[in-house]
């Protein structure tokens, strides 16, 4: 069962990547990462599954900084800037300050390329960059990505030392969350 779960993960990393990077571009609603309970097939890709109960992070407040136009060719691009409240396992309150590059690719498409830091009310501080996907889902944006956090000096922060996680924001009043795949 192990084996299976480690093999839909690395899949569905991989059409996650696939996707972010332009070499497919999945139009089934399903064919990302969701949050629910059991691995299972739709359309007959492998389907991961994330509960939020196993996530490391949620940020539940969301503070919009600023944003501004970049291009309009050949597609619209802006830069948008957004800290968030949120807590993290083991480690309690952090504000994870974030800054990403959107390529609005069409009306229901979005690729986002982001960087930003996690710090602590101490002071402690890890950076990450991440890829991302966001579509309209029920009214709402969201966005599906991967995370790749650098290294730190930071005691209680060292064990995302060059780990990946796997995101799911949605742009509004809903909890955020980040899984980090072992």
């Amino acid at each position: 069962m192990k084996r299976i779960k480690y093999l839909s993960i690395c899949l569905s990393v991989f059409l996650i990547i696939a996707s972010i990077t332009g070499g497919l571009f999945l139009t089934s609603p399903f064919a990302l990462v969701h949050a629910a309970l059991p691995l299972q097939s739709i359309n007959g890709l492998a389907n991961v599954h994330l509960n939020p109960a196993d996530s490391i992070y949620n940020a539940n407040t969301t503070t919009f900084l600023s944003a501004k136009n970049i291009s309009l060719t050949p597609h619209r691009m802006a830069e948008t800037h957004f800290s968030d409240q949120g807590l993290l396992k083991g480690v309690g309150n952090i504000t994870n300050d974030q800054t990403y590059i959107d390529t609005y690719l069409s009306d229901k498409l979005v690729q986002s390329t982001g960087n930003g830091t996690f710090k602590t009310p101490d002071g402690q501080s890890i950076a990450w960059k991440s890829s991302n996907i966001g579509r309209p889902v029920d009214g709402l944006w969201v966005y599906y990505g991967i995370v790749l956090f650098n290294n730190t000096q930071s005691k209680s922060l060292s064990f995302l030392n060059n780990s990946v996680g796997l995101s799911r924001d949605v742009l509004g009043k809903e909890t955020d969350y980040l899984w980090v795949l072992k």
